[in-house]
């Protein structure tokens, strides 16, 4: 179990992150001081990057990452909009179950009216409910222009204004085409006379899914009070939005889209004979008319501008590289631990060089590296104060790492070694040296090298080199 916790610990120390330069001035022989604890934080913090790549990448590939998006309002001079079939629809939300829309036995006809520079372009074309959408009439497919370019109406480029103006009266056999026919007056009047709720405008918006790169339809509803005591004239005015996406991966793939971004509605009420003079007004016919509705459906010349750009991938990888220097101020907490640690290590290193039976001496320290208990107490040396002289002696250890005391002890030892042999054989010592010999070189029959410092007795040779005693490696 020792065997496998000293494996572990090795191996932290091999794959930490965060070693600390070693010092020249120190017994260690390698580059860098490594710590278990330091590689410990190093996989924390490894593991902790790559699963947030892998979360971000996972993530942007699925388009969950929101892209910039810029919006502004701006009017414009000329645009036109395409409408499909049934882009707005006009319903009547009656609690009498009496659908007043439909072919036969008519009560109110929508009548629609082509409207080009102010003038009415086409015959009035009458509109009804079906089976399929009872209660309900709808605009066919078409264009609507605004046009505000007055000194380049006569380009050809360019489309004259264009609306719609959409007349609801009490229907009259005049216009109608041949598949459709009125209901009785008296039935007309019967139906005037009574509450029929709400007539709701419905219209299919568009909006532009980034998720899914696709456009999706919204439906958004307005109700007006259906009273044909009150006549009203209504002004829908339709919003455009122009999408600019730039959704490449590296570089810029820009995509336009015009879009129905919303509607607003204006009220007015108004007289029967006000309506019948626009509808004159806009034709060299006169239109006798009984209405109850009038809407002119038209383009907003203020358009909204949106610019979305898709996140790429150098983004992406700016945004995780931030974020995993973040996790990466763990480094700090490793490098202060392996500071303290080889503090610690060659405080205590160096005061056994000197007091070797400390090596049996075993410290516990707390979270901070401050000893808080020894195997040193007894009754006649507490471990309070063997702890002081202890922890004193460790500090001293560690200031002879400095520069200034090792030349200052290298100069007492020369100054020792004068003062015992003479300058004369000192100066002489800078002479000597020995004979580099190999190994399993037969040295028996030569004699050793005489040395001019002759203390004491002299005892046997040693094997090794001089070179390589007193190296603490």
């Amino acid at each position: 179990m020792t065997s496998l916790t000293r494996q572990i610990r090795t191996f932290l120390k091999q794959i930490d992150l965060f070693s600390i330069p070693v010092p020249v001035l120190t017994t260690d022989a390698k580059s860098q001081y490594s710590s278990s604890y330091s590689g410990l934080i190093s996989i924390i913090a490894s593991v902790l990057s790559i699963a947030y790549f892998v979360y971000v990448i996972q993530e942007w590939a699925n388009g969950n990452i929101p892209p910039t998006i810029t919006t502004n309002q701006q009017a414009q001079a000329y645009s036109e909009q395409v409408l499909e079939d049934n882009f707005i629809q006009f319903r009547s939300n009656d609690p009498s179950n009496h659908d007043p829309f439909k072919r036969k036995n008519n009560i109110i006809t929508p009548l629609l009216f082509t409207v080009e520079n102010y003038k009415i372009i086409t015959a009035p074309t009458p509109l009804f409910s079906d089976e399929n959408q009872p209660f309900t009439v709808g605009l066919k497919k078409g264009t609507l222009v605004v046009n505000n370019l007055n000194d380049q109406i006569d380009d050809q480029s360019y489309k004259p204004s264009k609306n719609y103006l959409l007349i609801f009266i009490e229907c009259l056999d005049q216009y109608l085409d041949e598949n459709s026919n009125c209901a009785s007056q008296e039935e007309i009047d019967q139906y005037m006379s009574e509450y029929h709720g709400f007539l709701a405008i419905i219209m299919k918006l568009e909006q532009y899914n980034y998720k899914k790169d696709q456009k999706e339809y919204i439906i958004k509803q307005a109700f007006q009070a259906l009273s044909p005591a009150y006549i009203q004239y209504t002004q829908i005015s339709i919003q455009q939005k122009e999408i600019n996406i730039d959704n490449g991966l590296l570089f810029e793939n820009q995509i336009n889209h015009n879009l129905i971004n919303d509607f607003q509605i204006i009220n007015q009420s108004i007289d029967n004979q006000y309506i019948q003079n626009i509808a004159s007004s806009f034709s060299t016919q006169k239109f006798e008319l009984n209405a109850i509705f009038a809407y002119q459906i038209s383009i907003d010349n203020l358009q909204i501008s949106e610019r979305i750009i898709q996140p790429k991938l150098s983004a992406v990888l700016a945004y995780i590289g931030s974020i995993v220097q973040v996790i990466f101020l763990l480094k700090y907490l490793a490098i202060f631990i392996n500071n303290q640690q080889f503090k610690e290590e060659m405080q205590t290193e160096i005061l056994q060089m000197y007091y070797p039976k400390l090596k049996n001496v075993k410290v516990k320290r707390n979270a901070l590296g401050k000893i808080i208990s020894t195997n040193q107490g007894n009754e006649d040396n507490p471990n309070a104060q063997f702890i002081k002289q202890y922890q004193d002696h460790l500090d001293l250890a560690f200031k002879k790492l400095r520069l200034i005391n090792i030349i200052y002890e290298l100069s007492r030892i020369e100054l020792l070694l004068e003062k015992h042999f003479g300058l004369q054989n000192i100066c002489e010592c800078s002479q000597l040296g020995s004979e580099f010999q190999f190994l399993g070189h037969d040295n028996k029959n030569e004699s050793p090298k005489a040395s001019i410092l002759s203390v004491g007795n002299q005892s046997p040779q040693p094997k090794e080199d001089i070179f390589t005693l007193f190296n603490k490696s």
